[in-house]
């Protein structure tokens, strides 16, 4: 009797868990093409203002390296 019980028990615990665990599956995405270029132009907009910041960074390492050999050029010359 307490195995019938339990298995009962069990049972009604676990059917609703299978009915969620089915729900979880595959998601269909439904976004229309004007939201798919909405967030294009957000992605566009995010590139063209990252664009300044890497144009500045070349040219602060390309300054900095530069600087360097001008320096090791300047020392080697010999002094009159």
């Amino acid at each position: 009797m307490k195995t019938r019980l339990l298995t009962l028990l069990t049972a009604l615990l676990v059917a609703p868990a299978t009915r969620a665990l089915a729900e979880t599956g595959a998601r269909q995405d439904n976004s229309q093409y004007l939201v798919w270029a909405f967030l294009g132009m957000c992605a566009l907009i995010v590139i063209v203002q990252l664009l300044p910041v890497a144009i500045l960074a070349f040219g602060l390492v390309k300054g900095l390296l530069k600087g360097k050999e001008d320096v090791a050029a300047h020392e080697a010359a010999p002094h009159k």
